[in-house]
């Protein structure tokens, strides 16, 4: 399992972009899931439709497609600055590159446009500790632990708990 689904199997959200084909009866309707030729060719037609670019950024994360998954969020983020979701998914991207810092940059625009959501912390803290900034990694497991704890999530309040422990014997 990379490093990427294991970061982000959380916060990893697509945009539902699935397109419907003919009814096969009258009670039914078949979903199509969009590829990346589809998505091309959507593109293709509309070059500033962020959703079209944004799920094809996905595709290509999921395929392990790294530079082309960053040039689609990086797009995403061209046409719409406060896009949380191009952010936290170029991060992630970033994270399976091993470009820590790059991940921190991201990850704090997710934070700046979402301050709220825990499992941002969480990922930022991650990648702080892997560049070395071990008291910024820890700053950030107390506002995550924090937030899981109040949002009702006990089982991330707790591995955030466990991680922060790590983390500071690390220290």
């Amino acid at each position: 399992m990379s490093i990427l689904s294991m970061l982000t199997a959380i916060s990893l959200v697509s945009l539902p972009l699935a397109a419907t084909a003919a009814p096969t009866d009258s009670n039914q309707v078949a979903t199509v899931q969009p590829t990346i030729a589809s998505l091309d060719a959507a593109l293709q037609q509309h070059p500033e439709d962020v959703d079209a670019r944004l799920q094809r950024g996905i595709l290509h994360a999921k395929l392990e497609r790294n530079i082309p998954a960053i040039v689609d969020y990086t797009e995403v983020i061209r046409l719409d600055p406060n896009n949380a979701l191009a952010y936290n998914n170029r991060a992630a991207v970033k994270v399976n590159m091993r470009d820590y810092w790059g991940a921190y940059l991201d990850y704090t625009q997710v934070v700046r446009i979402l301050p709220e959501k825990a499992i941002t912390y969480n990922n930022r803290a991650f990648a702080r500790h892997r560049f070395g900034d071990c008291k910024g990694a820890i700053a950030d497991l107390r506002i995550a632990a924090e937030l899981f704890r109040l949002q009702g999530d006990p089982v991330n309040y707790q591995r955030a708990l466990a991680n922060l422990k790590v983390f500071q014997r690390q220290r």
